[in-house]
């Protein structure tokens, strides 16, 4: 299992304190490697991935999308994801 690349995302959290939501975000960090990604909750083989994509938000955040046999998982980003994205359509091309 060879590390070809790393991308930051944000987890999410919405808590209530005293009758007030407030959210938390935290950095997280998900890992493209020759067979699988991994990321703190979870990780997949690559052939279980079916496409990777990118949407722009209107918020200062887009969300990557890891399209798998186990449905869609989104992971909220602030930097766009080129370098993950090109990396995982090199890989699935062998």
């Amino acid at each position: 299992m060879k590390l070809i690349t790393t991308h930051t995302y944000i987890k999410v959290t919405r808590k209530i304190d005293w009758n007030v939501q407030k959210y938390e975000e935290e950095e997280k960090i998900i890992e493209l490697y020759d067979d699988t990604i991994i990321w703190q909750e979870d990780q997949i083989l690559m052939s279980d991935v079916f496409d990777v994509s990118y949407k722009i938000s209107k918020r200062s955040m887009g969300v990557l999308y890891l399209h798998t046999n186990r449905g869609v998982f989104p992971f909220y980003v602030k930097k766009v994801p080129e370098e993950f994205i090109e990396q995982y359509k090199r890989l699935k091309k062998k």
